[in-house]
């Protein structure tokens, strides 16, 4: 399987993610090396393997949660950039 720069640059998008036409080679020839070993995957015969089962959780000791006051919240809330209340307000990333 090949990948090509517009897929790179489909994905990039997608993930909000700038990508420069100098970091472009290598990101194509890690994703395309990525690709070709799942690919290989493919290949294995696993039907004599047996499934995996998460046995070991039926036997997880469990804590009791407790709730603990943060002893520097005043701090990073008088350090905000922006405050409302008690909240940091943070600038809208995303589009209604």
């Amino acid at each position: 399987m090949s990948i090509t720069s517009d897929d790179i640059n489909a994905l990039a998008a997608q993930a909000r993610l700038k990508i420069t036409k100098e970091e472009l080679p290598e990101i194509i020839r890690y994703m395309d090396g990525f690709l070709t070993g799942l690919e290989r995957m493919k290949e294995l015969e696993l039907n004599e393997v047996p499934i995996f089962s998460f046995t070991e959780i039926d036997s997880c000791p469990m804590r009791e949660d407790n709730t603990v006051k943060y002893p520097y919240r005043d701090d990073i809330m008088a350090a905000a950039p922006d405050r409302e209340g008690d909240y940091y307000r943070a600038a809208r990333i995303l589009e209604e």
